[in-house]
Formats: structure tokens, sequence, C-alpha cells
């Protein structure tokens, strides 16, 4: 059996699959698929005369339907919690077997489903008497099937999400969006707090998240709004634009992929920096410098950058001066500005010197550009690992005669000597 490369093992598997997407990925998949959610649910309840995307209101008519002694609604409504739960475990059962056999894309086999689920629920509308409720085996399997996609929906946003974002019911947004906007009216008015220290992706307030929260709410409302105009248009090719929405958020995941970023070995020099390999003044001294690399996955060179911030927090306290390496990526559109942003930030939160590595001149100006800030410079970027190796050996320097100086200085009046 072949060996996996020692660098392989350094993955940080945790960011790779729980943080991958960054806030900004996260808030235009969460909003695409609000909006499909919204979609199927209002053509669902005109087809079938019943909700598909949330469970609340069926729990409610189940515990009515059981006292009335309605067995058959009762045994429906209890099919679509077990639908939901089923579409649930599936996206679970997807997500982990494609982790697992290491695959470009952990979230396209649930996705997938969901547009399998949702192409057969748009067969049943196709098919479908406008001028009537559905009712029968029909109404059964088209309910099943929409419930179904729903629960791969929501449970995979949520594990993209790291189970802060929900994108089928509104119940759960409309509490955050209230709870949370009290909490940054208190932090920012109240108390003065800058809007800038709440982290976006976070469940502390911040501006972005209630954007998103907002956003949320609005395209599933959207939604419901666009499926019912369209289904009064054209009711039996009204499922044409969710199912067409999704193989295209498909695509440009396959398109375009998140990277991973594995670690690097130092000594391992011929590996690492190729023609620019580091004099031995150079590598003395680094003591905590660490190099990682971002890969695209699939092999070509365009994707996105997963969420830097989240990895840069995710790294053992002793890893205080970091090279990150995009010599592999090219990827250097608003996203990798925000992703590159949201890390210079963690980066002065946790106290830690990130050294950018493999970008020339005008990729440089263009992420500076994007970001409008002087994000990447000479003392925090460099062409190549070989000259980003000598930037990050000056800022542990730097840092250590730092940490020296913050040792010597009094602590308080009382420590000075008195004349």
């Amino acid at each position: 059996m072949q060996q996996r490369p020692a660098s392989n093992a350094a993955r940080l598997e945790p960011v790779l699959v729980n943080r991958a997407h960054s806030f900004i990925l996260q808030a235009r998949l969460a909003i695409s698929l609000a909006w499909v959610a919204g979609y199927v649910n209002v053509v669902a309840l005109i087809t079938c005369g019943t909700m598909v995307s949330h469970l609340t209101g069926h729990g409610t008519m189940l515990g009515r339907e059981v006292v009335d002694g309605s067995w058959w609604p009762a045994a429906l409504t209890t099919a679509l919690f077990a639908a939901f739960f089923g579409g649930a475990f599936a996206s679970g059962f997807a997500i982990e077997l494609a982790r697992q056999r290491g695959w470009s894309s952990i979230y396209v086999l649930p996705a997938a489903l969901e547009l399998l689920l949702l192409a057969v629920f748009a067969l049943g509308v196709r098919l479908h008497d406008p001028a009537q409720l559905e009712h029968g085996a029909r109404l059964w399997w088209m309910t099943v099937v929409a419930t179904v996609a729903m629960g791969v929906q929501n449970a995979t946003i949520t594990r993209i999400s790291s189970g802060v974002v929900r994108t089928t019911h509104l119940t759960g947004i409309v509490t955050d969006l209230g709870h949370e906007s009290a909490q940054l009216a208190v932090v920012r008015w109240m108390f003065g707090r800058r809007e800038a220290d709440s982290r976006p992706d976070a469940r502390g307030p911040s501006f972005q998240r209630l954007l998103l929260l907002a956003g949320i709410l609005g395209a599933f409302i959207a939604g419901g709004a666009g499926g019912a105009l369209v289904y009064r248009e054209f009711p039996q090719w009204s499922m044409l634009a969710p199912v067409a929405l999704l193989a295209w958020i498909i695509v440009q995941d396959i398109r375009t992929p998140i990277c991973e970023i594995e670690e690097a070995r130092l000594a391992d020099c011929s590996e690492v920096f190729g023609d620019t390999r580091p004099t031995s003044a150079d590598v003395r001294g680094v003591g905590d410098v660490v190099v990682f690399r971002v890969i695209p996955r699939g092999g070509g060179r365009e994707a996105h950058l997963p969420d830097l911030a989240a990895w840069l927090e995710s790294l053992p306290a002793e890893k205080r001066v970091v090279i990150l390496d995009l010599g592999r990526v090219r990827a250097f559109g608003p996203l990798a500005a925000g992703a590159l942003a949201a890390m210079s930030v963690a980066a002065g939160r946790l106290g830690r010197r990130v050294v950018v590595a493999g970008l020339d001149a005008g990729e440089i100006a263009t992420i500076n550009a994007l970001s409008r800030a002087d994000l990447l410079n000479e003392r925090n970027s460099a062409p190549d690992l070989g000259s980003a190796l000598r930037v990050a050996a000056e800022a542990a320097a730097d840092a250590l005669a730092e940490e020296r100086t913050t040792a010597r200085r009094p602590t308080s009046d009382a420590a000075r000597p008195r004349g």
C-alpha cells in the first residue's frame, strides 16, 4: 500500500470540514438556498396543500389529528417528520462519505441529492392538475420527496456554517435577528465598543451577521413570492427555476472548489523553497515560524480560499509566526480579499504575525485595491517562500525583542525605585 506524504498528514481536517467556507461564501450559499426553500415551500402549498420546508406547524397538526382520530392525515404528517429526518441523515452520511474519500468538494453529493429530489418533485408538479389540490398516492410521494429535499438542504447548510445558519424556516432567523440587534445596540451605542471588534462568523453581534440574517429572511419571502407568481403563469413548469439555480450552485462548486491547507516542513528546503533555499543565517532563530501551503482541491489553480480567520484560530498557541504560501492558487477576487482581511483581523487579535508568500506585485495590488486598505506590504508579504522566511525571521526577532522590553518594564509605580 502506498503511504501518504508526510505533509498530507498535517492537514487541518476540522477547518476543511466545519469552517472551509468563509463568511461571504456562507452568506451567498445561505441566501440562495433560502430562496430555493421559500420557492419550493409555496409550490408544495399550492399543489399539495401542505408545507414541506419546516415541521413546527406539522407538530401542532399531528397532535390535533391524533385527538380527532384523523388517522390518515396523521399518518401523512408522521411521514413528513420521518422524511425530514431522513433527508438530514442522508446529508450527514453523504458529507462524511465524501470527507473520508477525500473528494474535492464534500458538499457536492448532498447538493446533487437535493437536486435529484427536487427534479422528482418537479415531475410531480408537471403532472399535477392546477384546478385541484393533489390527493392520493401522488400527494404522498410529492410531499415526502420535497420534505426529504428540505431536510437535506437544512442539514447541509447547518454543517457548512457550523450550526449558525438555517435556510428552510424563519422562526430561528427572526429570533436571532431580534436578539442580536438588541446585543449590537447595547454593545455599540450604550457601551461604545466598535462593531469591528465583533466576529462576523460567530453568534456575537455584528452588522455583517445581521445583514446575513435579514438576507435569509428576505430571500425566503422572495422565493415564496416568486414561486407563487411563476406558478400562476406557468404552473407545470414552475419548478424549473429552483432546479436550475441549484444545478448552477453545484457546477460552480465543482469548478471552483475550496482550497486545502497543509503544513510544510521547514527542514525539507528543496521541496519547500525550491531555488530560493534559505541560508543557515536565515533559519537561525526562526523558532516559532511555521509554513503552510494553500493547495487547490481537484488539481486546478482557480479556487476559493477557506475561512482563514477560523483556520488561524485553530492553530496551536506556539505557532506565533505563520507563513501562508499562496503560490499554487489563483483566487484573488473579492472573496479572497475578504478572507485575507478577516485573517489579518484575527492575527491582530491573537497576537500572531502572518506572512503571505507567493504573490507578485500585481496580485498584491489587486488584493489591496479590493480590500480598500494596505492589507499586504513588505512587512507581511513576499514573492516566494525564501523571502517570506526572511520576513518571518525578522518578525519573530521583533516579537522576541518586544517581549524582553515588556518584561523589563516596571508594571506599576510601586515597582519604581524611589529617589
